[in-house]
């Protein structure tokens, strides 16, 4: 079967990398600034892999293609690799040994050899590539599927078929890691905006401060705290809106699914908060008032918190770099800088909010890397 493999990765136009142990095959191809890398594992003749292992094993292949230089035979020098997207494939007879590896281990699948059969558990990737349909071909022809499951199942029949299917493609999309609260927070934004926009002008600053826009006279003589809060949901005209929810759509869809769902509300709230604090008292120190609004405070803790995971995968995350998310901050800061009107002490202090937030509560799992 691993001969078989080769070849077939060879079709498909996948190069083959020697490694150690020569039980695992390395086959890559280089795709738009980065790799798709398949790991071949062959159990098949008493190599024992564990998930410990494995973890390491994809590791070392990630830094490997992350830094190919004068490491990968034939690569460019100087072409720049931003991202590494890796698929462990184990071959083996020993269905407790493929069973444990598909359960523990992340992007992992199976080919159980006596069976013949492709396993694709529940918490694993439902493709990668368009490998799945190509090795679903070498293993069964054109007759049959993959066992998508955690069980492999005997046959079925063509209405249950369709249901597994239906919940199969459920399953590929990883509904669990849906960035839940970056689709609600983008959509209560924009609803907000566009009700506000039926009774005024979102660019009327008068207008935006007695529908809850962040005044410091307002919160410190009316005792109106709630405005750091509401003033989170309020934007200055349609570019003010779009240039927010953009950014955070890129990078909360990142966030959310690596730090949590509950860890990463919590960090959009405490950093849109502390921005608007840190905006409001140096308002007060300065003692120069001005109607503030918009996400951005959250959305800078979000990019704060979003560069510590970054730190803490070695520089390289999801596609993104150290490099890069440092240039994307220091560009966003210098645009406010230069740019009159905008609430510069917010974004900074939103920022630190959500850096110190990560760096306290998030814990990289190894699995995911």
């Amino acid at each position: 079967m691993v001969k078989k493999l080769a070849e077939q990765f060879t079709q498909m136009g996948y190069r083959f990398c020697p490694s150690k142990p020569e039980e695992v095959g390395i086959y890559y191809k280089f795709y738009q600034e980065g790799f798709h890398v398949c790991l071949v594992v062959d159990c098949e003749h008493g190599f024992m892999l564990t998930p410990d292992a494995h973890q390491k094993i994809v590791e070392n292949t990630m830094n490997l293609f992350y830094h190919p230089e004068g490491r990968l035979q034939g690569f460019p020098q100087g072409l720049p690799v931003y991202h590494v997207e890796v698929m462990t494939i184990v071959v083996g007879t020993d269905s407790n040994l493929l069973h444990g590896l598909c359960a523990n281990c992340s992007n992992t699948w199976a080919i159980a050899t006596t069976e013949q059969k492709l396993l694709i558990y529940e918490n694993q990737p439902g493709d990668f590539f368009g490998l799945r349909a190509n090795l679903e071909r070498l293993i069964y022809g054109d007759a049959q599927t993959s066992q998508y499951t955690g069980e492999p199942s005997q046959s079925d029949t063509n209405e249950k078929k369709g249901i597994r299917s239906w919940i199969e493609s459920l399953k590929a999309a990883d509904i669990r890691r849906m960035p839940y609260f970056t689709i609600a927070i983008v959509a209560i934004n924009v609803l907000v905006f566009l009700i506000m926009e039926l009774f005024g002008s979102t660019t009327d600053a008068e207008f935006v401060a007695y529908y809850g826009g962040m005044y410091p006279p307002y919160v410190l003589y009316g005792n109106q705290w709630w405005r750091i809060l509401t003033s989170m949901f309020i934007h200055f005209g349609v570019a003010h809106l779009l240039n927010n929810m953009v950014i955070f759509a890129c990078v909360g869809s990142r966030l959310e699914p690596a730090m949590g769902h509950v860890k990463f509300i919590t960090l959009y709230f405490l950093a849109g908060i502390g921005g608007g604090l840190l905006s409001l008292f140096t308002m007060i120190h300065q003692n120069s008032f001005a109607v503030s609004a918009g996400a951005s405070g959250a959305v800078f803790g979000v990019i704060g918190g979003l560069l510590w995971v970054v730190i803490r995968h070695r520089g390289r995350f999801d596609g993104l770099t150290q490099r890069g998310m440092i240039l994307m901050i220091v560009l966003c800061l210098y645009y406010g800088f230069v740019t009159a009107g905008v609430d510069n002490f917010c974004h900074i202090g939103g920022l630190i909010v959500g850096f110190l937030f990560s760096v306290l509560f998030y814990r990289r799992k190894p699995q995911k890397d």
